[in-house]
């Protein structure tokens, strides 16, 4: 592994313990059901059990950045060439180039990855701050702009990594 992979993935890192800690700090204070499901407006429509929604909720935010990482980073790795869907294959998967091109791969699927658990992260928060301890379940406000903060994030993040393996003139 080389140094550029250091940062995003420390990054990953406390990102995930930090998804974690959430869980096992504030699923005390959980209601026993929560309101997990809301309509576009942000009102509640469906409810999960405690226990289950911490069991789902931090396992969803162990693997799927996890896996996210694994299919874009690690995978390209161990599958034939041919089997690599990027920009210029051939160009940038060529004996010279490999190395640094699936070290680039990495570097790219830990920054996605962190990408993906700041997503899962805020909305695990939000929906904490939607369930208030010993109170009804609010409307989740903010949601809407969170899902468009991270489809832009995801649009520019396919952009960068576009230009990155463009073809050199």
């Amino acid at each position: 592994m080389n140094d550029r992979v250091s940062l995003p993935l420390a990054v990953l890192l406390v990102l995930t313990c930090g998804a974690l800690a959430f869980f096992i700090y504030y699923g005390q204070w959980f209601p026993p059901t929560l309101a997990v499901r809301f309509t576009l407006a942000g009102v509640p429509y469906g409810r999960m059990d405690r226990l289950k929604f911490i069991v789902i909720g931090s396992s969803l935010s162990f693997m799927l950045p996890t896996f996210v990482v694994a299919c874009l980073g690690v995978m390209p790795r161990v599958l034939p060439i041919r089997m690599v869907t990027l920009p210029h294959r051939d160009y940038w998967l060529a004996p010279e180039r490999r190395e640094a091109t699936l070290n680039r791969l990495l570097y790219f699927a830990l920054w996605l990855g962190c990408l993906v658990q700041a997503f899962l992260l805020s909305l695990w928060i939000m929906i904490r701050h939607a369930n208030p301890p010993g109170a009804p379940a609010r409307s989740l406000d903010g949601h809407t702009a969170l899902v468009a903060v991270f489809v832009l994030a995801l649009v520019t993040f396919v952009a960068v990594v576009s230009r990155a393996f463009a073809k050199p003139r």
